[in-house]
């Protein structure tokens, strides 16, 4: 490994440290260095599940207007560069390598996601773009993103999900997501119940108008969805992510765009032509296979919901997760559409190994086959020739599967330490 490669893994051992303070000082003390250059509008977006399918429609929609624009992810699948982009094409190496060299001489004392939320700040800022599409890593009162000022907030969802750091209660969690509001900085949600209410009563004491996007569904078949929002003037929009969980984030995305006086038409391009590997991802349509990174019980319930419209028949499963998840709420969340579920050990430090799989599965035929690496589960799962297969589980294994499939080599080296998929 090169000697930045070096550095960045040795940063994964500082875990998640929440707080703002060093990621602030990072970015003041390269404002200094580079003074004088416009700052970019950050479009800073939270929640449990669908962060990331926004954040893929508002690039979509940017990149149709023309309008010069960042977009700042995580985790990432195949390569860690993936998750800062400017216009659809992600950071080069060298230029990757210039940054961050130069981000560690101001502050050597980042974890490893400040670490990368920095490098993308400054790219964005050096680049001059116009907006950043800015994705929360954990929560967001205390994550690195929130060093930023925003132009616009957004929170897709609330569930129940990385609960020794957010807190271990719906109304906990929603405070910790909120945290991104800003005084009379404009939130767009799609929460509801107590999660509503916090995000409400947050905006009504920092003065920032809260908008509960609405929105109506439209469904041509399995393959083909549809939205109409009629207070922003938009009717019968394709989306090119697939997924009736998808109807809230695009309905985000698109009031977002208006807000920002981006046009209908770059709007409905926009949302149509939007891309997200890894969420209801069809790999092959015959026999249809489907790669998913749903990872919390919230994601495997909509995941299901959404599979269900694609084919009433019950699902070869090929599943992977992290140790720290619930491996027996994911069996009983997925058990009843599948006709068998094989497990695949991610090669993440993080994982549930096959033989703690073993462990909680009953002792059922259709629970029987392990994989101790996705190459040889991958080899299987090609062989298939008939009936519905997904694979699901975990952002990594995903990465692992599309890396297989690209002619990569993932490196799990470069994984963040704690608190991701």
């Amino acid at each position: 490994m090169t000697e930045l490669e070096n550095y960045l893994c040795s940063l994964r051992t500082f875990g998640v440290r929440p707080g703002l303070e060093n990621t602030q000082n990072a970015i003041a003390a390269l404002k200094v260095k580079h003074p004088g250059l416009p700052e970019p509008k950050f479009l800073h977006i939270a929640g449990t599940n669908g962060k990331g399918s926004t954040c893929a429609f508002l690039d979509s929609i940017l990149k149709e207007a023309g309008i010069k624009h960042g977009l700042f992810t995580s985790p990432h699948l195949v390569e860690l560069r993936e998750r800062i982009q400017i216009d659809g094409e992600m950071i080069g190496e060298k230029r990757f390598e210039e940054l961050a060299l130069e981000v560690k001489e101001i502050g050597d004392n980042l974890t490893f996601f400040e670490y990368l939320t920095v490098v993308a700040w400054l790219y964005f800022y050096l680049e001059g773009c116009e907006y950043v599409v800015w994705e929360t890593g954990l929560g967001g009162r205390l994550d690195a993103t929130s060093a930023v000022e925003p132009y616009v907030t957004a929170v897709t969802n609330i569930g129940l999900e990385h609960t020794q750091y957010l807190g271990d209660t719906i109304t906990k969690i929603a405070a910790e997501k909120a945290g991104i509001i800003r005084p009379k900085i404009p939130l767009f949600h799609t929460c509801e119940g107590e999660a509503k209410d916090v995000m409400e009563a947050t905006c009504a004491k920092l003065g920032a108008p809260c908008k509960h996007v609405t929105y109506t569904e439209g469904f041509i078949d399995p393959l083909k969805y549809f939205i109409s929002i009629p207070e922003i003037g938009l009717y019968n929009a394709e989306l090119g992510l697939i997924g009736n969980y998808q109807y809230g984030n695009a309905a985000i995305a698109a009031n977002i765009a208006k807000y920002c006086g981006i046009d209908t038409i770059s709007i409905l391009n926009g949302l149509k032509r939007a891309v997200w590997p890894g969420r209801l991802q069809i790999l092959r349509k015959d026999p249809i296979t489907i790669l998913d990174c749903a990872h919390n019980a919230q994601g495997w319930q909509a995941l299901v919901k959404s599979l269900a419209e694609i084919s009433g028949n019950k699902w070869k499963i090929y599943f992977g997760m992290l140790a720290e998840k619930d491996p027996k709420l994911a069996l009983q969340i997925l058990e009843p559409i599948a006709e068998k579920i094989s497990y695949i050990e991610p090669q993440n430090e993080r994982k549930l190994t096959c033989e703690e799989w073993k462990k909680i599965v009953p002792n059922d035929e259709r629970f029987e086959k392990v994989f101790n690496n996705s190459t040889d589960a991958l080899k299987e799962i090609l062989a298939e020739t008939e009936g519905n297969i997904l694979i699901c589980g975990s952002c990594y294994m995903a990465g692992e599967i599309l890396a297989i499939l690209g002619g990569k080599v993932r490196d799990n080296s470069k994984d963040d330490p704690v608190g991701h998929r």
